[in-house]
């Protein structure tokens, strides 16, 4: 008999970030459960505690308010993407989670175009990510300094990003493996 494999996620707390409308519903789900099967505890955040909606007709309960939030009750940040994640590209109390979690060395993970949101929190500057690709995201990276990479998943330090739904269990799986 084989040996029962123990989680590896054990104890790890993630915050998993929404838009509040149009989030990517497997951007959201392939690491939500990957993340659960692993152990870990999960927290969902958003703009609003109501029900969320996907861009494929996905519903999300939100447990906290990002304005609730404090950094350093999670050991990972990880933000979902989809076309509704530009209204969190300015958020200033997403920026300041963002900011404190990478100053403790927090992992911290985007994908889509919540990677974004990374580079205005300025914690990106003169870094590689990978996002998907717009006009727009291309001149907010020239903007702040930051390279536009083409692979699906780049990691730098303790920051993974990925380019979109393609990558999402790529980027789950990362995240899950600088978390042990």
């Amino acid at each position: 008999m084989g040996e029962k494999k123990e989680p590896s996620l054990e104890n790890k707390r993630i915050l998993m970030v929404i838009p509040h409308e149009n989030f990517r519903d497997e951007e959201f789900s392939e690491p939500h459960t990957i993340f659960i099967k692993e152990g870990a505890q999960i927290t969902v955040a958003s703009t609003d505690k109501a029900e969320a909606h996907g861009m494929l007709g996905m519903t999300v309960k939100p447990d906290i308010l990002i304005d609730e939030v404090n950094a350093l009750d999670y050991e990972a940040i990880v933000l979902i993407g989809g076309s509704g994640s530009p209204v969190l590209w300015d958020n200033e109390k997403l920026h300041e989670i963002l900011r404190t979690a990478h100053k403790e060395k927090k992992i911290i993970g985007a994908i889509c175009l919540a990677p974004v949101t990374l580079v205005k929190a300025k914690i990106m500057e003169g870094k590689t990510v990978t996002c998907y690709r717009t006009p727009d995201v291309e001149a907010i990276f020239k903007e702040y300094n930051v390279q536009l990479s083409e692979k699906d998943v780049e990691v730098v330090d303790n920051i993974v990003t990925a380019n979109g739904p393609p990558a999402a269990t790529a980027y789950a799986e990362k995240i899950a493996q600088l978390l042990q």
